[in-house]
């Protein structure tokens, strides 16, 4: 869905132009929304990624952080707030010509190499899955967050002193309530 649509030309190196070594800063301004595990969430800042790509003789070793603001859903309140990501992410390019002549039983051993075209180094995938997995599993807009009343959904942060009867009953299982006590006095 968006993941597909993100796309940043400064995140695709021609490896046949580059150097031995290239280290630099890149900032994608115009990424609006991003696919996560649980839903999407729209970017509030521009992404900065700080990378550092070494040559060797077959393959590219890339290293680098990205940095930016989501904007979640407090998974207590569920309002929207922004949620800071950073993180860091490493893999090793292997051009596939290489990989088919060469034995890929040490290649396979490497914990996170990634085969590309011999041509142009693609580091989009590797920039969007490492925004995905450090957004956290529990987001909260603040620490002490009330979240919401569990028997009439009220926010309990816009309104603390909030009390709902314990007997509440929701009016569609009201019925069901008075076949349960005429059956239990029988």
């Amino acid at each position: 869905m968006f993941n597909e649509d993100l796309y940043s030309k400064e995140l695709i190196f021609n490896t046949e132009t580059m150097k031995e070594k290239f280290s630099g800063n890149i900032v994608i301004d115009d990424w609006k929304y991003i696919e996560l595990l649980n839903g999407e969430a729209k970017f509030l800042s521009p992404v900065k990624v700080q990378l550092l790509i070494k040559r060797n003789s077959s393959n590219f070793i890339v290293k680098g952080s990205v940095e930016t603001s989501l904007e979640l859903e407090c998974s207590r309140c569920l309002n929207m707030t922004e949620s800071k990501i950073k993180s860091d992410f490493e893999a090793v390019y292997i051009d596939e010509s290489v990989i088919k002549t060469e034995k890929t039983e040490h290649l396979k051993s490497l914990e996170n190499y990634i085969e590309f075209d011999g041509i142009n180094l693609d580091l989009t995938e590797r920039i969007i899955e490492a925004i995905i997995l450090s957004v956290p599993e529990k987001i909260l807009c603040r620490e002490d967050c009330k979240g919401l009343c569990q028997i009439c959904g009220t926010n309990l942060n816009e309104n603390p002193d909030h009390k709902c009867e314990e007997d509440y009953i929701d009016p569609r299982f009201e019925t069901l309530k008075k076949l349960l006590e005429n059956n239990n006095s029988k």
